[in-house]
């Protein structure tokens, strides 16, 4: 079964009270694909959180739209292909952040495609990964 794994940038998307991308999620879930993210991520958006303007209102959202995917597990089987992930992109002369050398990892483990408008993943020509925030004119949602 295809599944997505979504990134800091595609959640916070997701969260939005008025999300495309949501829905979109949502959608997909219900055709049958797997949808989760991972704690890392989940840290990293609690920064943002943090800093917005209603964070009340951010977690609530947050906290419906986790009813409706996974949260998927970073455990001791996961270090190798992290130590993978870490070494590749540094032979090209690129760093990926410690949060980015997870979800690769994590979906090179669980053989999924990650949700993310970061183009740094592009070091890493063995990740699939689609952009849902980007509709066909480039404009964001």
């Amino acid at each position: 079964m295809r599944g997505y794994l979504l990134d800091t940038n595609h959640l916070t998307f997701a969260i939005n009270p008025v999300s495309h991308l949501r829905e979109r999620l949502l959608q997909a879930r219900r055709a049958g694909f797997r949808i989760g993210t991972c704690v890392p991520v989940l840290c990293e958006l609690e920064v943002g959180i943090r800093q917005a303007s209603r964070p009340d209102a951010s977690y609530r959202a947050l906290h419906h739209l986790l009813r409706e995917m996974k949260l998927w597990p970073i455990d001791e089987g996961l270090a190798p292909l992290y130590a993978d992930v870490y070494g590749e992109p540094r032979r090209q002369g690129r760093v990926l952040s410690q949060v980015d050398i997870m979800l690769a990892a994590l979906v090179r483990l669980m053989k999924l495609t990650l949700l993310t408008s970061d183009r740094d993943f592009e070091a890493l020509p063995d990740i699939p990964t689609e952009n849902w925030i980007v509709d066909n004119n480039g404009a964001t949602r």
